[in-house]
């Protein structure tokens, strides 16, 4: 809910918890590295059953079928591994059955042995024989190498791989260790999240409304002021009507210049009429003596005096006139004069509203003080709430710290069988090496011409290995059997993104391991465990659960802890009446507006009937009366008339008549006309500052009574409704309180990143540091049963060459020693050395081009046995002939005949025959 805008500084903001750094599962580095036999696992997919048969392994797990019935129903649907098996197996055998089938099936040895005869022929071929076999040699021996090299690479990768599993296992009870110890983190850090998330923002709302309360005045009193003021324009009007005192003021003075100048002009016109008396007295007196012939103009004379021309009369009135008295009283300083009377009210009805924000603040102590009491049962019935959240969670922790407990026992019998692991895995390098090392014994000797060494090493390797090869199929069968099924049965189902079916089948719901199957899966069967008295349920699929925390999502939405925790109720102020009807109670009240401004209409009323005057009436009846002109007349005329009379005594008395009333004019009359001319001229100018006196005064009023109508009228309303915007902005601080909460516990409080971080950990152990070496280690075992089922034949192949190489070897060198006798031994060697004499020439004179030519272009000189004495008979009796002739003193001779093969144009195929 979106708080109303004031001129107060923004509310603090809530604060966000800090997530602990101290897992350990990070730091250990399980995704480091390259894991070579993972391709293995694409392999195994494609063997693998495509549903795992979850029932038998239910029933397996709980001891329900004998393990002969498990091995019989797994046979049923492993016949990918069966044929696998059944591989390993035959290729074994191959070494075995062929070594079999070479021992039954050696040749003789007759066709290398000197027969009855010894054609030319046949030890042509022999020759030819021999070169045939010393490639045939060359070829095994290269083919040899390229197996043994194979073969080393195979035993290191087969050391390498046992080692890594042997290393994976010896570090899985730190890995376990550490998650179970993350585990722990994460239990206490999600609730020391939570809790925080939830204390603190309750503490920074709580603090919020208390600043609001105490701010009071500035959040709805002047508010209400303000609106008041915008509507009613009461600050302009009170403005005004200070105008209307200062105007007063001068309006009072202008009065009281007025009266001065009357009043001196009444002492004046006092004297005056006396002295015009006194001269109307004489003006009578001298008439009387007039002469009866002066009588006429001596009458014609007259003078007015100042009753007949009621000047004294309209000085008079115009002086005691009530309304200038009271217009002239309104500006003086007096204690009841109306000006004073306008300001004390005028400054009371401005205190009142200009104060209303400090009368409210005391006026709402009550209800704050109800508040804040509400808030403090508030916390602490948060504290209550927040204890089944914390109940659970150190449950959640023992029940993990017994399990690394138990775990620790477990480790133990864990690394005997690794090290037994280890141990045949090592063996099985090892012997497979001694096999390697056989081979390549036997290869150094025929490389350095130990050929009937290299012959018997061969066999006696080909022997080693038919064994061998049975003992390490066995091996590779165990270990695949192991790999790969937990392949199968684990790593399959930990990876099997983002469903999880075979995982959720096992341990979730159904939960086929569970006796009996749990209602909503493994989550709620662990939150039940550590909370039996839990009411509400977590209906949290794991593989949902898997798939946020994978997203950094928060443990609160994610496992549904709102069932522990109910943040909405606790954020929800409707849940608390007490505090409901406390804030509902809180309300600006009209009543300081209600008819505030009375006194000062009346006053103002009073003003306006005060300024009722006629000015000009007075001001034009004294601008008709002037005294002294009459008496100016009046002496323009005595002297008119004193120039006619005849009597020098009456003109002389009219003459000291005019006299007396120059002095009187001079004297009196003439400064009576100058106060006369002044009080029309204040007159005139009382006029001209009254009229638009009494229209401000009237305008005041008028302004004042809309104004004090619209506060009588509207003001209960708008408190009302500023009551209701500010009790709407208190209430909003637990919106916003809410909405907040609710934000944090959703994606930024408590991630359960670290659960996924320690899940996948534990499936990068098992699967890539442990089942991918065991896999790579049948691999390699697997290839070395290969290469030694093609090393079989290669070695016996070998060493039958390296037999009749020998064999062949010695027949010939027995042939030119011990076949025809000495004589003929030496008649045959200096026919060697002349035929070879004479071969050298004739290659010279023939073959100059050839000095220097390739193994093709390479002279041989074959010698052929091809005349003998007698054609059947064996070596034995052309030694007995040649024994017998000696003794009958003739010498019979063996002749020899060559014949040298000359090759054409470097072809081996194309040759002559020429006769030494």
């Amino acid at each position: 809910m979106e708080l109303p805008e004031t001129g107060l500084p923004p509310p603090p903001e809530f604060p966000e918890p800090t997530s602990t750094e101290a897992y350990i599962i990070p730091t250990l580095g399980l995704h480091q590295g390259t894991f070579v036999f993972s391709y293995l696992s694409t392999f195994l997919s494609y063997i693998t059953p495509y549903d795992l048969p979850v029932e038998l392994l239910r029933d397996a797990f709980h001891t329900r079928v004998s393990f002969l019935q498990l091995i019989l129903e797994a046979l049923k649907v492993e016949s990918g591994y069966i044929c696998l098996i059944a591989i390993f197996f035959l290729i074994s055998l191959i070494p075995l059955c062929y070594t079999i089938a070479w021992g039954c099936s050696k040749p003789s040895d007759d066709d290398l042995n000197a027969g009855p005869t010894v054609d030319a022929i046949i030890q042509a071929e022999e020759l030819s024989l021999e070169d045939s076999l010393k490639c045939r040699r060359g070829f095994l021996s290269l083919t040899l190498q390229i197996i043994i090299l194979l073969l080393i690479a195979s035993v290191i990768a087969m050391f390498v791989t046992n080692e890594q599993i042997a290393s994976a296992i010896d570090q899985t009870p730190e890995v376990v260790r550490s998650s179970l110890a993350d585990v722990e983190t994460f239990l206490r850090d999600t609730e020391q999240q939570i809790s925080f998330v939830i204390f603190e923002g309750l503490a920074t709302t709580v603090d919020r409304i208390r600043s609001d309360l105490e701010e009071i005045d500035k959040l709805l009193g002047e508010p209400i002021q303000h609106h008041l003021s915008l509507f009613t324009g009461i600050e302009i009007i009170f403005e005004t009507i200070m105008d209307i005192s200062t105007s007063s003021n001068n309006l009072s003075r202008r009065i009281f210049l007025l009266q001065e100048t009357l009043a001196r002009a009444a002492k004046i016109s006092y004297e005056a009429e006396y002295r015009l008396d006194e001269l109307q007295i004489q003006l009578s007196v001298l008439q009387r003596q007039c002469s009866y012939r002066d009588r006429p103009l001596c009458d014609t004379l007259k003078i007015k005096n100042f009753e007949e021309s009621g000047l004294i009369d309209k000085i008079r009135k115009l002086q005691s006139d009530p309304v200038l008295s009271k217009l002239l009283s309104m500006g003086e300083a007096g204690k009841n004069s109306t000006m004073k009377l306008l300001t004390q009210e005028l400054t009371v009805a401005r205190s009142i509203f200009r104060n209303y924000r400090t009368e409210l603040k005391n006026s709402t102590l009550a209800p704050k003080e109800n508040i804040e009491r509400h808030l403090e049962e508030l916390s602490n019935s948060t504290l209550l709430s927040t204890n089944t959240l914390s109940t659970t969670m150190n449950n959640l922790v023992k029940e993990v710290t017994r399990t690394a407990n138990f775990s620790d026992s477990f480790f133990d019998y864990y690394r005997e069988i690794g090290d037994g692991l280890w141990l045949t895995g090592l063996t099985a390098t090892v012997c497979t090496l001694l096999v390697t090392f056989i081979l390549l014994g036997a290869l150094s000797c025929g490389c350095c011409h130990s050929d009937n060494k290299a012959g018997i090493t061969l066999i006696f390797g080909a022997i080693v290995i038919c064994f061998a090869s049975v003992a390490l199929s066995g091996f590779a069968m165990v270990e695949m059997l192991m790999g790969a099924h937990g392949h199968v049965f684990i790593c399959h189902p930990l990876y099997d993104e983002p469903n999880y079916t075979v995982l959720g089948k096992l341990i979730d719901k159904p939960g086929l391991i569970y006796p009996v199957e749990p209602q909503n899966g493994i989550i709620d069967e662990l939150m039940k465990a550590a909370d039996p008295n839990r009411i509400g349920s977590m209906n949290v699929p794991l593989s949902k659960a898997i798939n946020e925390c994978e997203r950094n999502k928060g443990a609160y939405s994610t496992f549904q802890l709102q069932n522990l925790l109910n943040v909405s109720s606790i954020m929800d102020y409707r849940n608390y009446p007490g505090l409901d009807r406390a804030i509902n109670d809180l309300t600006a009240s009209e009543a300081p507006f209600m008819g505030f401004t009375t006194q000062i209409q009346a006053i103002l009323e009073d003003m306006l009937t005060d300024s009722d005057i006629n000015l000009t009436a007075f001001r034009m009846d004294l601008t008709q009366l002037s005294p002294d002109k009459d008496v100016v007349t009046f002496i323009d005329q005595l002297q008119r008339v004193s120039a006619q009379i005849q009597d020098v005594a009456t003109s002389s008395r009219m003459t000291t008549l005019g006299s007396r009333a120059k002095r009187l004019q001079v004297s009196l009359l003439h400064p009576l006309e100058q106060l006369r001319g002044d009080i029309v001229y204040h007159l005139t100018a009382l006029e001209l500052q009254l009229s638009p006196w009494a229209t401000q005064v009237n305008k005041s009023l008028i302004h004042l009574r809309n104004a004090q109508s619209y506060l009588d009228a509207e003001s209960a309303e708008v408190c009302h409704n500023k009551s209701d915007q500010f009790r709407a902005r208190l209430k909003g601080h637990f919106e916003a309180y809410r909405n907040h909460t609710n934000v944090i516990l959703s994606d930024r409080c408590a991630s359960c990143r670290p659960l996924f971080d320690i899940f996948d950990a534990m499936r990068m152990l098992f699967c890539h540091h442990i089942m991918d070496p065991m896999n790579g280690l049948w691999f390699s075992s697997f290839l070395c049963l290969f290469l030694w089922a093609v090393a079989t034949p290669v070695s016996l192949m070998m060493s039958s060459t390296y037999r009749r190489l020998e064999m062949l070897s010695g027949k010939l060198q027995h042939s030119d020693s011990n076949y025809y006798g000495r004589g003929g031994a030496s008649r045959s060697e200096s026919q060697r050395h002349s035929h070879h004499h004479q071969q050298q020439q004739q290659h010279h004179h023939h073959h100059p081009q050839h000095e220097s030519s390739s193994h093709w272009s390479t002279q041989r000189s074959v010698s052929v046995h091809i005349a003998a004495v007698k054609e059947s008979c064996t070596d034995d009796e052309i030694i007995a002939d040649d024994d017998e002739g000696g003794q009958d003193g003739e010498v019979k001779y063996i002749e020899y005949e060559y014949i040298e093969l000359m090759f054409d144009a470097d072809d081996p195929t194309k040759y002559r025959e020429c006769l030494i």
